[in-house]
């Protein structure tokens, strides 16, 4: 945990230094200026819009500031902001930012209902032995010859399993998606009830709570997967390229 906090600072560092050179700033009215650093002048007003953003807490704020300030300008010094390196990863941050926005906002347009009928098709499931059969799709088009049989007790299964198993009858198949991308087709072949196994106690509100999360997840696997089905994408041979 140690190690990912870390990280997680020193990416917020890198973020931050990045921000600073891709959005210029107004220079501080001489009336409204709290803090200069090595020339650069800061007001009150500039140092809050910072405070949400970088995790400043108390009297360390301004501390942490400075510091920061006197990395930039160090950055700037040796010129840093100037090389390749440095604007590629300004495009790659930007775009990742462009990506993360309009998925938070996609998410947080979708609307889902979880009837009680599902929460309990999912609790019936539950001490049953499930046998469906898994095979893979590469770039549209199932692998019949690598479909794979499995007959799994229900609560065995990883969770996206029984949320996807728990929403079909025998017979019926879905899509498997791995960020937008379909990864396999999964058949519900049959459901058994062993009578050596009990059905676990699942909570009603966790599992409407477990169904709401998947449904969700899987409405912006099938838009990502639109948007990558109606988009115009050209693949070229570079073998072929390299010899022409």
């Amino acid at each position: 945990m140690k190690y990912l906090f870390t990280i997680f600072l020193f990416v917020a560092l890198i973020s931050a230094v990045m921000l600073y050179f891709l959005w210029p700033h107004k220079p501080a009215l001489p009336q409204d200026i709290v803090l200069r650093v090595n020339g650069h002048s800061m007001s009150q007003k500039q140092i809050d819009a910072q405070i949400p953003h970088q995790g400043y807490h108390g009297e360390n704020k301004v501390e942490s500031i400075v510091t920061r300030q006197v990395l930039i300008q160090e950055a700037q010094r040796l010129g840093i902001d100037k090389e390749e390196n440095f604007r590629d990863a300004l495009k790659l941050y930007y775009e990742q930012s462009l990506v993360k926005i309009l998925s938070d906002r996609k998410l947080a347009s979708i609307q889902v209902d979880i009837s009680e009928k599902d929460i309990d098709q999912y609790l019936a499931c539950s001490g049953k032995k499930i046998t469906f059969t898994e095979t893979p799709i590469d770039q549209g088009q199932m692998l019949k010859e690598q479909g794979q049989q499995h007959t799994v007790l229900f609560d065995n299964l990883s969770e996206s399993l029984r949320l996807l198993l728990s929403s079909l009858q025998p017979g019926e198949s879905i899509i498997q998606f791995a960020t937008g991308t379909e990864v396999s087709n999964i058949r519900l072949d049959k459901i058994e009830k062993d009578e050596a196994v009990q059905p676990v106690a699942y909570h009603r509100d966790q599992v409407r709570e477990l169904l709401s999360n998947y449904q969700r997840s899987r409405e912006m696997d099938l838009w990502i997967q639109t948007l990558s089905k109606n988009a115009s994408v050209t693949v070229y041979d570079k073998e072929k390229k390299n010899h022409d």
